[in-house]
């Protein structure tokens, strides 16, 4: 059998998986698809959309997909999004993503914010409908 894993599945999995992390005590961060606006709660992650390239195909269906996404953490202070991130890792590599990239910490003007991108991958699998790392 050959499972099906979309963009769309994919943005879903992470959205349930980072919306479990704690950075204050015992509250779940807020985790939205949207950029934050001065109104949003804050601390936040956001998720980019996934950008999904084929590897292998099988009589033109995909079985072996690599995912990319950023996730941004934004909050009042540096540390605090440094340290969001190092949750994002952890909750991630549950899964097999490995961090590949990070961006230097912006401070939002609109939202008087700062903000730290962090970018992972993935490799998916269609015949065991898993994650893989990417080696």
């Amino acid at each position: 059998m050959i499972y099906e894993f979309s963009t769309k599945d994919m943005s879903d999995l992470l959205y349930d998986d980072l919306s479990t992390i704690q950075d204050n005590e015992e509250t779940n961060t807020e985790v939205v698809l949207t950029t934050p606006t001065t109104e949003s709660t804050f601390p936040c992650r956001v998720i980019d959309t996934p950008l999904e390239s084929i590897n292998n195909t099988n009589n033109a269906t995909p079985i072996r997909k690599t995912f990319q996404v950023s996730i941004e953490h934004w909050d009042n202070k540096q540390r605090v999004c440094m340290e969001m991130a190092d949750r994002t890792d952890k909750q991630l590599q549950k899964r097999n993503f490995t961090r590949t990239n990070s961006s230097p910490i912006i401070f939002d003007q609109i939202t008087k914010k700062y903000r730290f991108v962090t970018t992972y991958e993935v490799r998916w699998n269609a015949l065991t409908n898993s994650f893989s790392y990417i080696r």
